[in-house]
């Protein structure tokens, strides 16, 4: 039956989806019910975006909140006989007017007909913009806990995270609602990287188009901006980016391996991710489970868990230290943040105690960061220096190292407690501060006894540390922190944001 022989007597109610908001995206289904209608009900600044399809028509506006209102008014005005139109962004079905009139009408009863006209939702706009983030399986989760209790939404986030679905998130924050974004991005990375891809579209295909793609990260730590016109789209464990644009890979490489125009495949990073990648992912999904839900600052997270892949050890779940802004500090460092308030400077240097440590550095992530490693422990002046203080060469070329670069420094001691002890000397005697001081030496002698001066050392002079508590550390946890703070830093910049109309 058309939309022109679906009006009768009785009144017709049509729930009408106007896609996104632009013209070019309204369904000719949708514009037909427009056209046909008597009276248009709808949120006011719905009803601005087809201002020019209003002409003549009864117009009953109401805010945001009001959707049972709307809904009421709507089915009495069919009621009277009228043909009547109900809009929504998006479809009208999927978190829209749809599923509250037909709720309505089935408590109240009603003589007026029904019809839902649907829409292009907003996870499929959204998605169009970014690139092909829902190309494989995805959910869709509304973040408003208006109408659904918070411990729900909750639950549904963990099973979705859980299953690995991409996740267009509807609703995500108001000005009442700033801190569930947060919370369910924590509860992601319980399962997925930090570095997972988060598509952001605000206002798809209307003026005042936003569209950014950032890590799950940057969500949990409360640095996207969005707001109550915003869609998320989390990507899953399989999601990257390409040419600044979100995909998910439909075809997985060991059942069908794309080839390119000349017959051969392509290489696997450009399909899906590496046998090397894939292991990292499964690895770090064991200690996430074996970890349970602590920390959940997402930053500590980050760090524990690259100290556990690298160790093996569980141990260090509760003997890790971070001092107040420790964290914070040492990425602001990195990012060269850290000197000018708020002015780009220079990015901080990585000092180590030994060669081992300095190349455990990955270059993949410093060097985007245009972050230099130093140790001088094999330097000339460090055998006369060791010789003459009668201290050890770890200690001298420490202090050498100092002397070069400065108070832009992150202290990086995996195997020495020499170092740490000549670091925290040189912060009592001198007006040195580095931004941060990483200090896990392992061993036996004087290895608890440094780290615990650390501690103390904070108290006094208020640099940030990092340790561990006991004899446990080395240069592969202590490699693994540092990697794990540049991999929070991120190349900069770290938002790539499209404009548009």
């Amino acid at each position: 039956m058309s939309l022109e022989d679906q009006a009768t007597t009785t009144g017709t109610l049509y729930v009408v989806g106007l896609g996104p908001g632009s013209a070019g995206l309204l369904t000719p289904d949708a514009s037909a019910a427009l056209a046909a209608s008597e009276a248009v009900v709808g949120y006011r600044g719905y009803l601005d975006l087809i201002e020019d399809r209003l002409a003549g028509k009864t117009i009953v506006g109401r805010e945001l909140g009001e959707e049972v209102e709307r809904a009421r008014l709507a089915l009495e005005l069919a009621e009277q006989g009228r043909t009547v139109a109900l809009i929504s962004t998006g479809d009208a079905g999927i978190y829209g007017m749809g599923g509250v009139v037909w709720e309505l009408a089935s408590r109240v009863g009603t003589t007026a007909e029904l019809v839902v006209v649907p829409g292009v939702t907003a996870a499929c706009s959204a998605a169009a913009l970014l690139g092909a983030p829902i190309a494989h399986d995805w959910a869709s989760l509304s973040l408003s806990d208006l109408l659904t209790p918070w411990d729900v939404i909750v639950r549904r986030v963990d099973a979705a995270a859980e299953a690995d679905f991409v996740l267009a998130l509807y609703n995500p924050a108001s000005r009442k609602r700033t801190r569930q974004l947060a919370a369910v991005a924590d509860r992601l990375l319980v399962h997925r990287s930090p570095e997972t891809p988060v598509g952001l579209v605000e206002n798809a295909y209307r003026p005042g188009e936003r569209v950014e793609i950032v890590t799950l990260m940057d969500l949990a730590l409360g640095k996207a901006v969005v707001n109550m016109f915003t869609t998320v789209v989390v990507g899953s464990s399989r999601t990257f980016v390409a040419n600044g644009k979100m995909v998910t890979p439909r075809i997985y490489a060991a059942k069908a391996p794309i080839h390119d125009a000349n017959g051969s495949p392509p290489e696997e990073a450009a399909t899906s991710r590496g046998p090397g990648d894939l292991i990292m992912a499964e690895s770090l999904a064991i200690i996430d489970r074996e970890l349970g839900p602590e920390p959940s600052d997402p930053a500590e997270r980050a760090v524990l868990r690259r100290v556990i892949h690298a160790s093996a050890d569980f141990e260090f779940a509760g003997t890790l230290q971070f001092s107040p802004g420790a964290l914070e500090a040492a990425i602001e460092a990195f990012r060269g943040e850290s000197q000018g308030k708020g002015t780009p400077g220079l990015p901080a240097s990585v000092v180590t105690d030994v060669e081992m440590l300095k190349s455990g550095v990955r270059r993949d992530l410093a060097e985007p960061l245009g972050v230099s490693t130093f140790c001088l422990l094999n330097h000339s002046q460090s055998r006369r220096i060791a010789a003459d203080d009668a201290i050890t060469r770890s200690a001298a070329g420490l202090r050498l190292a100092v002397a070069e670069v400065g108070n832009n420094a992150v202290i990086a001691i995996g195997n020495a407690p020499t170092a740490l002890e000549e670091t925290l000397r040189l912060i009592r005697e001198t007006p040195w501060r580095p931004a941060c001081v990483i200090g896990i030496p392992v061993g036996f002698v004087g290895v608890e006894a440094s780290k615990q001066r650390l501690i103390d050392e904070f108290q006094d002079s208020g640099v940030p540390f990092i340790t561990s508590l006991g004899r446990k550390g080395g240069t592969a946890v202590t490699a693994a922190v540092v990697n794990a703070l540049l991999e929070l830093a991120g190349p900069a910049p770290r938002i790539r944001t499209l404009t548009g109309g």
